[in-house]
């Protein structure tokens, strides 16, 4: 396989500057570039094709959703808190580098019966 076979582009997905790999088989790997922490900029994949990646990849990035009764559980349990700068945060588990960190969050009204 020559280096011509493979293709690298570069974008910006979710405000994070981005690396998609393209194998010639079609199969992509994408990472991060200079994000922090470090294991951040891993490679992920392989996907079908870039298309898979970008969607995968804007998913994993998403805020969580929340219902009314969840942030309150949350509340008590101590895996949402308030910060200074910047309000109510849930404590979770990073879905792209698998790090616990402080993410907002989007609460969606419980649907009524």
């Amino acid at each position: 396989m020559s280096q011509t076979d493979q293709t690298t582009t570069s974008k910006v997905l979710c405000g994070l500057n981005v690396e998609i790999f393209t194998y010639p088989s079609g199969e992509v790997l994408l990472r991060t570039v200079d994000a922090y922490p470090v294991n951040r900029n891993d490679w992920h994949g392989p996907y079908a094709d870039a298309a898979q990646a970008e969607a995968d990849f804007v998913d994993r990035h998403a805020l969580p959703v929340l219902t009314p009764e969840e942030v309150r559980r949350r509340r008590r349990n101590g895996t949402l808190s308030k910060t200074r700068e910047y309000g109510e945060m849930v404590l979770a588990f990073h879905r792209w580098t698998g790090a616990t960190c402080l993410t907002p969050f989007i609460v969606r009204p419980e649907a009524r019966a």
